[in-house]
């Protein structure tokens, strides 16, 4: 008896070193699995575009070197692992709607791995489009706006340009991270609720009712709070919890979801209608755009400014405006701007602006030496909006574009930070 006692104990012991090598195993896979992908990342044939007058050659980021210090942060995460990058691209309603900056968020994590969704807002309570990954709910009347409408010299919006406000105490807003297409879900832990907290705020309360958890609240001041799950949710309820009789309303100006992977949060900002200095103009912004903790900020506008005649001194100072707060704010961020692909004037003809937009915001960086990604040009520049019209690619108010122009659009700029930070790693020391 004692010899099969014996016998038996030794199989469990000889089990649990089994199990647990290869729990040390999947490990260190799982800790060095981004060391066994090559340095340079390969921008394949579903990456790219056919069309004819798309100057490949000029796809380039201009100034790139001052992009090396994100370069050289995305090499290490590419390598070794471990590390997030924070990716912000501020616009008008061509990064709104998420079309553009979605290709190039999903190949970015693709390539450096994908660190979460990154910021979203309820945009159709404050009456505007969106993006469609995700799904928002409420129990209650919100009322919102965004820094376009609002024509004050100093306005009250912070993050995302927008802001929803209710004064139900039993408020609740459930964001579901699902795409409206293909009904895939994503995860997140963490979760940030970008406001502006006074005294006559509610409480929050972030929870997820099918996994039966509440949030901790990690981390608070007076322009956001972020909170953590213990296990991933696929979604999130954000709670009014009113404490004190001086608590009369619940104001967001946006909600981050992240994951505890290292790898890429790629923000996407934009607001319809908006310039430079709409951004420039709300107060809480640049204030806020720092607790994303930005590595490079992309500015994608000119658009409106071209849709009337504009100065450019005037719009060369109005680039500066939001740059400096940016930079007061992000001391560490790397500034890019881009210009704009050709459009109609007001959808009825060709637009005698856009050349002069274009080069005021080439000319700013150039002075700057910030990088740049000129679209205008490599798309065809002067009056080339007819060739995007012709092959299908701009939508029947000949300003914006169909959903595959702007993915033309996004995979350009994917392929210019490819190429931009493949030529880093075969110069680098």
């Amino acid at each position: 008896m004692p010899t099969v006692n014996n016998a038996a104990s030794f199989v469990r012991a000889t089990r649990l070193r089994f199990l647990a090598s290869m729990v040390c195993i999947l490990c260190f896979i799982g800790q060095c699995q981004s060391q066994f992908r090559p340095p340079q990342v390969d921008i394949t044939e579903a990456d790219t575009v056919g069309y004819a007058f798309i100057n490949q050659e000029a796809n380039i980021i201009e100034n790139y070197t001052h992009l090396f210090p994100v370069f050289n942060k995305l090499l290490e995460q590419r390598i070794q692992g471990g590390l997030k990058i924070n990716i912000v691209q501020i616009g008008d309603s061509h990064i709104l709607g998420d079309f553009l900056t979605r290709e190039v968020r999903e190949r970015m994590q693709r390539a450096f791995g994908d660190a979460g969704r990154g910021l979203i807002f309820p945009y159709k309570l404050a009456g505007s489009n969106g993006p469609k990954d995700f799904l928002a709910e409420t129990n209650c009347r919100w009322q919102g706006a965004n820094c376009q409408r609002d024509l004050d010299d100093s306005t009250p919006f912070g993050l995302s340009g927008f802001k929803i406000e209710t004064t139900n105490p039993k408020g609740l807003l459930t964001f579901r991270l699902r795409d409206t297409a293909t009904a895939e879900t994503r995860q997140f832990t963490k979760v940030t609720v970008f406001q502006r907290k006074t005294a006559l705020d509610f409480d929050l309360e972030i929870r997820d009712e099918n996994t039966n958890q509440k949030a901790q609240l990690f981390l608070e001041n007076e322009f956001a709070r972020t909170y953590y799950f213990d296990r991933p949710v696929s979604q999130v309820t954000i709670a009014a919890d009113r404490k004190t009789s001086q608590q009369k309303f619940l104001r967001i100006d946006g909600i981050g979801l992240e994951n505890e992977l290292s790898g890429i949060v790629y923000h996407s900002i934009g607001v319809n209608g908006a310039k430079f200095q709409d951004f420039a103009r709300a107060k809480y912004f640049a204030r806020q755009v720092s607790e994303l903790q930005p590595d490079l900020i992309i500015l994608s506008f000119g658009t409106n400014e071209s849709q009337g005649k504009t100065e450019p001194s005037y719009i060369y100072r109005t680039i500066d405006n939001l740059v400096t707060q940016l930079l007061d704010q992000c001391p560490g961020a790397r500034i890019m701007l881009t210009t704009p692909a050709d459009s109609y004037l007001r959808g009825k003809g060709f637009n005698p602006n856009m050349p002069v937009t274009s080069a005021t915001i080439r000319k700013y960086a150039q002075d700057k030496g910030f990088a740049l990604w000129d679209l205008f040009n490599l798309s065809g520049g002067e009056n080339s909006a007819i060739n995007w019209k012709t092959m299908g690619l701009m939508t029947s108010d000949s300003v914006h574009y169909t959903k595959a122009g702007y993915a033309v659009q996004g995979k350009l700029l994917y392929q210019s930070l490819i190429k931009s930070y493949n030529a880093f790693v075969l110069e680098r020391p």
